[in-house]
């Protein structure tokens, strides 16, 4: 039998040779299908590179959002403080943003 191969000019060392050579092809080509299968889900899975920028720019605005909040609470924290400490403050405000007034006055409008 080694006399067939041999005058074939097929020798164990190109049989191996050539199973090495089919092994890192199916080693190369399976890892290149997987590169594959990975690139395609992060740009069009469920958790892609899309979904990631549109969940930044959503915590980007949820963040204003919140610092806005934030100022506001502190500017009310604020006047709610002045309002406890102070009675002349609190009329002051009764008269310019609810128009209240004493018994005795009279509100005039000025039409322009």
């Amino acid at each position: 039998m080694k006399e067939k191969f041999a005058q074939a000019g097929v020798t164990v060392k190109s049989i191996f040779s050539r199973r090495i050579v089919n092994a890192r092809l199916s080693i190369v080509l399976l890892v290149g299908f997987g590169v594959g299968v990975l690139a395609l889900g992060i740009l069009r899975g469920e958790n892609s590179v899309f979904t990631y920028l549109e969940l930044r720019k959503r915590q980007k605005s949820m963040e204003k959002t919140v610092a806005d909040i934030e100022t506001q609470n502190k500017e009310l924290s604020d006047e709610i403080t002045k309002l406890k400490k102070s009675k002349s403050y609190v009329l002051k405000v009764l008269r310019d943003k609810y128009h209240v007034t004493d018994p005795d006055e009279n509100i005039v409008f000025f039409a322009d």
